[in-house]
């Protein structure tokens, strides 16, 4: 797991055509990642019902506690929160949950309440060294945490019993043991955070979130650790204030990095461009208009499952080039198989026993000759129909491969 994933996750909900969908992806995310996993599980609609089921975390005796019922926004908060707290703020919040599991007999815990202990570490206290009832007793009798045996005498002191005294201490304050050592919250949980608050009402202001700092020169006196987030589409002033907001002379003195993007698939190859091209941010920027248009219209999934359906060695000029040709496009959205691509296409005729032929798994086969025949890709975001049968590949109108010399 990545040191900045917290969870990997798999999002489903039922679909048409009896057949489930399902979309893997890692929080803590950007809120256009988050929207791309919901639109590749097919879920575009807030009253759709899904599940989330955790297959990874790096506090691994957290996934029990969470509700496969979770909401996306709120699980994600959460993973921001805890990637943004100390080891110490960590240990703390695994005794608050064991104190809650323990009370409930652990019962699923709201992540409202999860995300609010992570603002309840002030009234906690963690104390390494013990681990059970006798180290817990002895360290507040060390420590003369019990008044009543403050003073005695020396052999007196070596004959106390410490596991019944750290008993009656963990029984009446209610802390617990971790792996970490003795968890004591002398407060109440926090409120801090409500229900719903991590759901967006709208979309970011901004196509693409960049970072950019400036790069490194071996020169102490002019390297620097600034950084500046920019969001594209932005006008030269913007971009020319990010640059000295940094130290940097020009762009060509910076560093980039996608923080974010609607369309998530493209931040490795805009990073790349941006830090290898010296005018890679004009095209950049022409790129997020484009990408804004086709949100605004309703193409973008459409255009997401072009990227998906085209080359791997998609240039950032052709990406360009690819979205300026989705409204040539059609995207099957409804559609995750080429099983039930057969069976939507069936079912739009009147034929006998049409229940029984698409029950018939063999249909699969018969689905992936009828969307070869209509030039039809499969993708996370649904069944991809392009122009005249033609694939995304040849849309590109890449050259044709140099043969060489023909040996006679």
């Amino acid at each position: 797991m990545d040191k900045s994933t917290f969870f990997e996750l798999e999002i489903s909900r039922p679909g048409l055509f009896r057949a489930g969908t399902s979309a893997t992806g890692t929080l803590p995310a950007g809120p256009y990642e988050l929207r791309d996993l919901l639109e590749k599980a097919h879920i575009t609609d807030e009253r759709v019902i899904y599940s989330i089921e955790i297959l990874d975390s790096k506090l691994d005796y957290l996934p029990q506690f969470i509700s496969s019922s979770t909401n996306l926004y709120e699980l994600n908060h959460l993973a921001k929160r805890l990637v943004s707290l100390s080891q110490w703020e960590l240990d703390c919040f695994e005794g608050m949950v064991m104190m809650d599991a323990i009370q409930t007999e652990y019962a699923p815990i709201t992540v409202e309440r999860l995300i609010n202990m992570t603002h309840s570490m002030s009234d906690c206290q963690v104390v390494y060294e013990a681990h059970d009832d006798r180290t817990l007793g002895k360290f507040y009798a060390d420590n003369d945490f019990v008044p009543k045996f403050e003073g005695v005498p020396d052999e007196v002191y070596s004959c106390l019993d410490f596991e019944k005294i750290g008993k009656e201490m963990r029984e009446g304050e209610g802390g617990v043991f971790t792996p970490h050592g003795y968890v004591l919250q002398n407060g109440e949980i926090a409120k801090t955070y409500q229900s719903s608050d991590a759901i967006p009402l709208e979309n970011p202001d901004y196509t693409i979130l960049l970072s950019i700092g400036k790069g490194y020169f071996n020169d102490p006196e002019y390297d620097n650790d600034l950084t500046v987030q920019l969001k594209l589409p932005a006008d030269d002033a913007v971009v020319s204030q990010a640059v000295e907001t940094v130290g940097a002379a020009s762009l060509r003195e910076c560093t980039f990095y996608v923080e974010d993007c609607l369309a998530p698939s493209l931040a490795e190859l805009i990073t790349d461009e941006l830090n290898e091209c010296d005018g890679g941010i004009t095209v950049v920027d022409a790129l997020a208009e484009l990408l804004h248009k086709l949100d605004r219209e309703g193409r973008l999934p459409v255009y997401k499952a072009m990227l998906e359906a085209g080359p791997k060695d998609l240039t950032l000029d052709e990406a360009v080039d690819l979205a300026e040709q989705a409204v040539d496009f059609q995207l099957m959205r409804e559609i995750a198989s080429s099983l039930e691509f057969a069976r939507a296409e069936l079912a739009k005729h009147d034929i006998p026993l049409k229940g029984v032929l698409l029950a018939n798994r063999d249909l699969q086969h018969y689905g992936q000759k009828l969307m070869e025949s209509q030039g039809a890709s499969c993708t996370e975001y649904g069944i991809l129909l392009t122009p005249e049968g033609m694939t995304v590949e040849q849309c590109l109108a890449r050259p044709e491969p140099s043969r060489g010399m023909e040996m006679k």
